[in-house]
């Protein structure tokens, strides 16, 4: 046997005996915390030591399984090829081509609200392979909208005639405008949440959330800096002392109160940028832990100052300022957005709220396209008017507290993932969430670890013509 997969057993069989330790220690200390010599605190503690050293054999052993060199190469090949096909739909050989016309400049919406609206947009765009015209002049005072930032989505084929411009639906159509609410009739299959079947295979063999990471290539494509966007963020990363490791950390508050999030206190967010930091230290040592803040609640950064000393804070004063409500509509606070954004995307590791629509592009493209470097302190990621975010049961669950949703084997719970769900019904951070049995038609919380996500995989046209064109993908 080659000397990796000899590593690589001898580390699965390591994690084994960790499970097996573990779980002895919990069970023998819980039966006997009435002991002098016993409390709940350094029971907990020690717990969690067990864990983050299992962890850490965890990711050796992805580290010498014999696949990492494959896993680098397919998720480079699997990226190019949508990001090919991204190009050719936005630059086609043919045009004036079919297209499809996408404003984001609709009242009433966010600069994270219409990030979801741009997504759907290049969702139909993908879909339908038409041309995406992305309509961003004037955006927050910006002449040139996004494009004050990001290169174009095409070189080639940026024109069109509003005068034909129809609804969608109507596949000869030479342009169609998309809904300003991304809730067009008849609802295409291709809409969250599903991946294009096509790549599904691939996708789902290579990633820990496909979705995710189909969602992070349409953003891969649209940002995609201009040079003096780059050059604004290399300064900041210097004037800052933006620097690996560092930990991203986002809090929103603010507005996101009202209707859809609840407070949680800093507390909650340092216990997970420690225990990134400890299981870091296993592995390296590390002599300065560093936090990029990006935040709307200016008391946030005295508060971490205070009770974090040891942690350096980095941050861009002027962009918390910009966060103000009556602020956040003038040009230079876009500015400052993206910037936070692309910091909290490059982060080693990102705690954050996924209440937050601020957080759909770092969430997509996760720090180092890691879903397991993404830390949620309030809930699941989440996708505006998505359809189809279920579970399906592996093993029957029979309720044991108030509140529990009774599971057999093999049913399948919506998870209602609203924002204003969460708000009745926040995650109690304990392994259950809540959903909705659709064979009993009951709600409640079900413990995670007895489902499995059931992925919706789309039909769509055939992009075989498109591929072609580049031989080498």
């Amino acid at each position: 046997m080659p000397e990796p997969f000899m590593e690589a057993e001898q580390m699965r069989r390591q994690v084994g005996r960790d499970v097996r330790h573990t779980w002895q220690f919990l069970k023998f200390h819980l039966r006997n915390l009435s002991s002098s010599n016993n409390n709940l605190t350094t029971v907990l503690e020690d717990l969690e030591h067990f864990f983050r050293v299992t962890s850490h054999d965890l990711t050796r052993l992805n580290d010498v399984d014999g696949f990492r060199e494959w896993r680098e190469k397919e998720a480079a090949a699997l990226s190019a090829l949508v990001q090919h096909r991204l190009h050719i739909l936005q630059n086609p050989p043919d045009c004036p081509a079919k297209k499809i016309y996408c404003d984001f400049k609709a009242a009433g919406r966010g600069i994270g609200s219409q990030l979801h609206h741009l997504s759907y947009c290049f969702l139909a765009s993908y879909g339908t392979q038409r041309t995406l015209i992305l309509d961003t002049k004037n955006y927050n005072g910006n002449p040139e909208g996004l494009e004050t930032f990001f290169l174009p989505l095409s070189d080639t084929c940026t024109s069109y005639d509003k005068s034909q411009m129809v609804p969608p639906g109507k596949k000869d159509s030479l342009v169609v405008r998309f809904p300003s609410m991304d809730r067009p009739n008849p609802r295409p299959n291709y809409f969250p949440k599903s991946i294009p079947k096509d790549i599904s295979e691939r996708l789902v063999r290579l990633h820990g959330d496909p979705f995710a990471w189909w969602m992070g290539q349409f953003f891969k494509y649209a940002m995609r800096m201009n040079k003096d966007f780059q050059d604004y963020i290399d300064n900041q990363a210097r004037e800052m002392g933006y620097e690996s490791p560092i930990v991203g950390l986002q809090i929103r508050r603010s507005d996101k109160l009202i209707h859809e999030a609840v407070y949680i206190d800093l507390s909650v967010y340092m216990e997970e940028v420690e225990g990134f930091y400890k299981q870091l230290e296993l592995r390296q040592p590390v002599a300065q832990r560093r936090v990029f803040l990006a935040t709307d609640d200016p008391n946030v950064i005295p508060e971490i100052k205070q009770k974090y000393p040891e942690y350096k804070v980095v941050y861009n004063s002027a962009s918390v300022d910009s966060t103000r409500l009556n602020q956040r509509k003038k040009s230079e606070s876009v500015r400052y957005f993206f910037a936070d954004v692309y910091f909290l995307s490059r982060s080693d590791f990102l705690v954050c709220g996924m209440t937050s629509n601020a957080e759909l592009r770092a969430d997509a493209e996760p720090p180092r396209g890691r879903l397991d470097r993404v830390s949620s302190v309030d809930r699941d990621y989440y996708f505006h008017y998505e359809v189809g975010n279920v579970v399906k049961a592996r093993f029957p669950h029979k309720p044991r507290r108030p509140g529990e949703l009774e599971m057999q084997e093999g049913d399948e719970v919506n998870r209602n993932d609203l924002p204003t769900h969460f708000r009745k019904h926040p995650s109690k951070d304990n392994g259950f969430l809540w959903g909705r049995n659709t064979r009993t038609k009951k709600f409640g919380y079900y413990p995670v670890y007895k489902t499995v996500e059931v992925l919706k995989r789309a039909n769509i046209q055939s992009f075989e013509d498109i591929d072609r064109i580049n031989k080498t993908v």
